[in-house]
């Protein structure tokens, strides 16, 4: 049965994170693995990864504070009751790799702290450790966010190459919490602008149509003008989850405005990062 990965530094970011995931894993009707990992350190100029504790394979549940609260919260919940398994690795890359290869991952899920000096880096550290390594979604909950529903989805991307297979993935994920799901087309840096009667076209005869969704619909972002995409994106359009793919399009841009330029001018939404 596939499972939610959800990272367990020991934070208090990463509690916040694990309440939305057991929420998401109960509508989709899938399982939880708590992944217990070292508290991070700066220990090098890069910031990079301490690895202190040694590695336990197959280790049983070493109930956590996060983990019994886990299980009260799991108890309250009506509905589905997921399987939820604690496990202790000694740093996010290689065991959770194995885990991964040994296991139907649906996405991992981590808790950030999007106010510190140093949220971008870590955002790009959590990109480089877990999804280029496990190579599943990846979906990144800022420490401000308080809504535990999802009500819009918007997939930002150039509709001409919008990945079906990622339509799909949040197609399902949006018909589980019944949310509507917005394509934002905003043509990549290059390449010619589409006219709204050209996308309405490509979207109704090479997307929608092969998706099924009743929710699923598309909004063209202003081309060609100075807009503010991250205002347009979640304060006009209401996102309530920001669908990226990692390196795509505006990628670099979005990640910097969320977590560096405009942090305390809109609050940040989750971020769902596809592999590229």
């Amino acid at each position: 049965m596939k499972s939610i990965i959800i990272i367990n530094d020991q934070s208090t970011e990463a509690e916040h994170a694990a309440v939305f995931a057991l929420i998401l894993a109960q509508r989709l009707e899938v399982n939880i693995i708590l992944a217990d990992i070292p508290v991070l350190k700066l220990t090098t100029a890069e910031y990079g990864w301490t690895e202190t504790l040694p590695a336990e394979k197959n280790s049983p549940a070493v109930d956590s504070k996060l983990m019994k609260n886990f299980l009260e919260r799991k108890m309250i919940h009506p509905g589905f009751k997921p399987v939820i398994q604690e496990l202790t690795f000694s740093c996010e890359s290689e065991d959770l790799y194995k885990l991964a290869c040994e296991n139907e991952i649906l996405m991992v899920v981590k808790g950030l702290d999007e106010f510190l000096p140093q949220a971008l880096l870590n955002v790009n550290l959590a990109i480089n450790n877990l999804l280029h390594k496990i190579h599943v979604p990846l979906l990144i909950i800022p420490s401000s966010w308080s809504e535990n529903e999802l009500k819009r989805i918007v997939y930002l991307t150039d509709l001409r190459f919008c990945g079906m297979s990622t339509v799909k993935f949040l197609a399902h994920l949006a018909n589980c919490c019944d949310a509507n799901l917005v394509i934002a087309h905003s043509s990549a840096s290059g390449l010619p602008l589409m006219d709204i009667n050209q996308a309405e076209e490509v979207f109704n005869e090479e997307v929608s149509c092969h998706i099924g969704y009743e929710k699923l619909f598309l909004n063209m972002l202003d081309q060609g003008k100075s807009t503010d995409t991250l205002e347009v994106v979640v304060s006009e359009m209401k996102a309530d989850l920001l669908v990226l793919v990692d390196q795509h399009f505006h990628f670099n841009f979005i990640t910097r405005q969320y977590f560096k330029d405009k942090c305390s001018l809109y609050q940040p939404v989750p971020l769902l990062i596809f592999p590229s």
